[in-house]
């Protein structure tokens, strides 16, 4: 499997922590727990797997959500389709504040195909514990047969926890520091979006690659305002990311402020000027805070 690589802030040096589960004791039942799924994940066909995150926040109430799968432009059928992901149903007792995935099985099929297939993911029917706030997950295969290097960039939600659920802190996941240079990438138990005490949140952006190249190229990142303001709800970014070869892609950090956190919303992501003869598909994203 090709490995990710994180390109931090200039001057952020932080390990990004795991979510986990919580030590609270049960719920009350009159509360209910916010749930939201990544609203965009795309991976190269190579990839093999495509996994949404299930985030979860505010009240952990026990409870449970279902999942329905919907073909668009990516195909289950006729086999082996494009992808292969049934329907399903997710569960929470109480006290766990634990994220849940979805994982699809990509199917590489060296087959010259439109640049970006995709399928949808919903979330549906919430028991009385449990509140959608973000419940539609769009799943993107990057066709990496045509010969052509592409990339595109994923849109991002970041779910507060309303206090009730218990801080995460960055530094108790082992092993990753992010540091002016790449670095691996979280493994698939690692959060996206980690808010610290205070309602500080580091997260993830991605930049996504059809396929590696073979030697180092750049891409160009920039944020900008949506209803959220640099400044005072986010830390904006303008920079030249560097994507190492044989990589399929990068995370850039963004530094989310407090003030996002009451009353939410969204700011903007994009990304240009691909080197090495490359060229960006749906270069346009949204980071949505969710108080």
């Amino acid at each position: 499997m090709l490995r990710l690589f994180v390109a931090s802030l200039a001057g952020l040096s932080a390990a990004v922590a795991a979510l986990g589960t919580g030590d609270l004791p049960g719920a009350a039942a009159s509360c209910q727990r916010s749930v939201a799924i990544d609203p965009q994940v795309t991976v190269s066909e190579a990839a093999g797997n495509l996994t949404f995150v299930v985030n979860t926040g505010s009240c952990p109430a026990a409870g449970s959500v279902s999942y329905v799968v919907t073909d668009g432009s990516a195909k289950r059928q006729p086999a082996p389709g494009d992808f292969a992901l049934a329907d399903g149903q997710l569960a929470w007792a109480a006290g766990d504040t634990s994220s849940r995935r979805i994982t699809a099985t990509i199917v590489d099929d060296r087959l010259i195909e439109a640049p970006l297939e995709d399928f949808k993911v919903t979330l549906v029917e919430p028991s009385a514990g449990v509140r959608v706030v973000a419940g539609a997950g769009q799943g993107r295969i990057f066709d990496n047969d045509s010969g052509r290097h592409q990339a595109t960039t994923d849109s991002q939600i970041c779910l507060g926890s309303n206090g009730s659920a218990p801080s995460l802190n960055r530094m108790q996941a082992p092993g990753l520091s992010l540091s002016p240079g790449p670095q691996p990438a979280p493994a698939p138990s690692w959060a996206t979006c980690t808010i610290e005490p205070g309602h500080i949140a580091f997260l993830l952006s991605p930049i996504v690659l059809n396929t590696p190249n073979a030697t180092n190229e750049t891409i160009q990142f920039d944020t900008s305002d949506g209803d959220l303001h640099e400044g005072l709800d986010y830390v904006a970014v303008h920079r030249v990311v560097t994507i190492p070869a044989w990589t399929t892609g990068v995370f850039v950090e963004v530094r989310v402020l407090p003030h996002a956190f009451v009353a939410g919303g969204h700011f903007n992501v994009h990304i240009s000027n691909y080197t090495g003869g490359g060229s960006v598909i749906q270069g346009d994203a949204q980071i949505t805070v969710l108080p």
